[in-house]
């Protein structure tokens, strides 16, 4: 089920074509860090955080094609199991054969995953937006435990620097969206940082 909150107006001037970035949380609200998507889309929405809209989609099933009509720019933020230390922040384009979402996955518990998703709306003759992944590396996945320190960390860093990172995936395409990047704990070249 997607929840749907905190659409907000751009504040660019009218004669100026906004570029619509919807921001998806993903993962599991009861599975410690692979609740960070989800936490970090609630954190931004309570914040107010200007224009873009935030969803949340605790199980990426078949309604995941509902949230690609009317966006520009998708970024899913999910959690994710690479290896990198927890809490390490990862940033690209999907699909990516270097950045695997967990709950975007053609392993999750729906049998659907963005793979399936991005053939159906080929089939379908959808205009794709430009879609993105902002990864939050996991430590503990155990069912009813808090979420680790090192995620809590990463989900304070995504949300107080939330507006350069806005900035950079709506300005015009660069090359850096191309290449996957990764932040390791206390980096400060996320965007927003010094």
């Amino acid at each position: 089920m997607i929840e749907h909150g905190g659409q907000c107006e751009n504040g660019t001037n009218a004669g100026a074509l906004a570029v619509r970035l919807r921001v998806v949380g993903c993962g599991n609200p009861y599975a410690a860090d692979d609740s960070a998507g989800l936490e970090i889309v609630r954190r931004l929405r309570n914040r107010g955080e200007g224009a873009c809209e935030f969803l949340a989609v605790p199980q990426a099933g078949l309604e995941l094609l509902g949230v690609m009509p009317g966006a520009d720019v998708v970024l899913f933020v999910d959690a994710m199991a690479s290896g990198a230390p927890p809490g390490t922040l990862h940033l690209g384009p999907l699909p990516s054969p270097d950045m695997e979402p967990r709950a975007l996955s053609s392993l999750s518990s729906h049998g659907w995953g963005l793979a399936e998703m991005l053939r159906l709306m080929l089939v379908l003759g959808w205009r794709r937006p430009r879609l993105m992944l902002l990864g939050v590396e996991v430590g503990t996945l155990a069912p009813g435990a808090p979420r680790s320190a090192a995620v809590e960390g990463a989900i304070r860093t995504v949300v107080e620097r939330f507006s350069h990172l806005r900035t950079f995936l709506t300005a015009p395409q660069k090359s850096e969206w191309h290449t996957p990047r990764r932040f390791l704990p206390g980096d400060t070249s996320f965007p927003g940082g010094s």
